[in-house]
């Protein structure tokens, strides 16, 4: 079950990166902040097909590399959600997003999440897990969110906030409480991949508050 779940995430992911391309050339540039949604998305369509095709791979050096790479553009990939954020924020002129200042800040944040997880990379060990009829490696003796996780997820929380505030779409906000909820809830059924469907919803609303806000809108932000 659990195989066809991850392969079902895949395709939904590849959709959604592909209708992104669609958007984001109509309405933005690849070189924009908000295009780092676009690369987060193709990082987790990577992510879920190669999880998803562990089993027909076997456990072995291909499928370790091929698991051990899931790590590595999880963690260059993942902290660019938050120039996402800053992108989305800076779309509806929330006050912050003028100073040079804090813009720098959220350059250097992104950078410093980016370096430190590349340090916490080189000191892990990969073991592989059959579980729910899925084979992958994991990353032996971790538990819980990554510290890197915490802190993107915090950013995207304040940015989220204001936006709601600030424009009353409340989409982007509920993105990040399902996310913060699908990690720190137990799911009392026998899956791995149950939780990754919030992974996928809180990338679905992302897409959808990248959709809303796009400049070229005509449709006044206080009536979406």
């Amino acid at each position: 079950m659990d195989t066809i779940l991850y392969f079902c995430y895949s395709l939904i992911y590849m959709i959604l990166f592909l209708t992104g391309i669609t958007l984001i050339r109509r309405d933005d540039n690849l070189f924009s902040l908000s295009s780092t949604l676009l690369f987060v998305t193709f990082a987790l369509f990577l992510d879920n097909i190669i999880i998803a095709s562990g089993k027909f791979i076997g456990d072995g050096p291909l499928l370790e590399m091929l698991n051990i790479s899931r790590f590595w553009i999880h963690g260059f990939i993942t902290p660019t959600l938050i120039l996402f954020g800053w992108g989305m924020a800076k779309r509806i002129h929330i006050p912050f997003t003028d100073k040079i200042g804090a813009f720098y800040f959220i350059l250097c944040l992104t950078s410093g999440l980016i370096i430190y997880e590349c340090i916490e990379n080189m000191h892990k060990t990969f073991v592989p897990v059959d579980e729910y009829g899925v084979l992958r490696y994991v990353s032996e003796g971790s538990s819980g969110p990554p510290l890197m996780v915490l802190i993107v997820t915090f950013v995207l929380l304040v940015i989220s906030v204001n936006i709601f505030l600030r424009t009353r779409w409340i989409w982007m906000l509920l993105a990040v409480m399902i996310m913060i909820g699908g990690s720190a809830i137990p799911i009392p059924i026998k899956s791995s991949a149950i939780t990754n469907a919030f992974e996928m919803i809180f990338i679905c609303l992302l897409w959808l508050t990248h959709y809303k806000l796009t400049p070229q809108k005509h449709m006044p932000l206080s009536r979406i």
